[in-house]
């Protein structure tokens, strides 16, 4: 499987600009052969104090050219955007060429940024086949993705708005997390300053053994690298942490 990391620099509050840079970023994406291509948080947004504004519902214009975007070049994307429903949501989609195939509301909300004032939390896990679902923050919080990994996931995909100081926290928690649950991790960062603060990339692509596959710095920048989903398998069988896992009752 080949995938993408579209590491990018949102352009604050404004849909039009975000949503064709990630256009180009996709079909960039299909030209190298990616069959799925990962954005970071609210990258059609960024983290700004009219969100609730600028949300839409998934029958709303982003969506929509989305699918189509998928439908022509055949790949998968995934990434957050602020979803207007019964509440507002932080929420990654799942889209594919047979459409929007799954969608998880971000359940840990970043109290310290506040998050919790503009969003409601999800009260569903994110999985869709052998892929798991998780927003930033989650990523602090393990016994989210060993739920994920405990119903099927091989893969596990984090979109992060993750900015300094806490870069060794994120490059540490990846790792962590692939190890202990001997799946890749996908994690996309935007790059880029938002007013307030700076994000700094290190988009990264870590194996079921901790090794890191790709790394990005600190540009605004497309990586692309082929995984082997064998792996996952091969790890699991020769190292059965997750066997000997459900065999304890705590």
């Amino acid at each position: 499987m080949i995938v993408s990391l579209a590491q990018m620099d949102i352009v604050q509050g404004d849909k039009e600009k975000n949503l064709q840079k990630g256009i180009d970023f996709i079909e960039e994406a299909a030209k190298r052969g990616s069959d799925l291509i990962v954005f970071p948080e609210l990258w059609t947004t960024g983290y700004v104090r009219n969100i609730k504004e600028l949300a839409e519902s998934f029958d709303d214009e982003t969506i929509d050219v989305l699918i189509k975007k998928a439908k022509e070049k055949n790949i998968k994307i995934f990434g957050t955007i602020a979803e207007k429903a019964d509440d507002y949501y932080n929420t990654m989609h799942f889209i594919s060429s047979e459409g929007l195939e799954a969608f998880y509301r971000k359940i840990h909300l970043f109290s310290v940024m506040k998050e919790d004032r503009f969003f409601a939390p999800g009260n569903k896990i994110g999985i869709k086949g052998n892929i798991g679902m998780l927003i930033c923050y989650d990523l602090r919080f393990p016994e989210l993705s060993r739920k994920l990994v405990m119903n099927g996931a091989e893969i596990l995909i984090v979109s992060a708005e993750w900015p300094y100081p806490r870069i060794e926290h994120w490059r540490t928690l990846l790792r962590a997390r692939a190890i202990d649950n001997q799946s890749y991790v996908i994690g996309c960062n935007r790059v880029g300053n938002d007013g307030k603060l700076e994000y700094f990339g290190h988009s990264s692509v870590i194996d079921p053994w901790g090794k890191t596959v790709i790394e990005g710095k600190t540009d605004e920048t497309l990586l692309t690298c082929e995984i082997d989903l064998s792996l996952v398998k091969k790890v699991r069988e020769n190292f059965p942490i997750l066997r000997d896992f459900q065999r304890v009752k705590i």
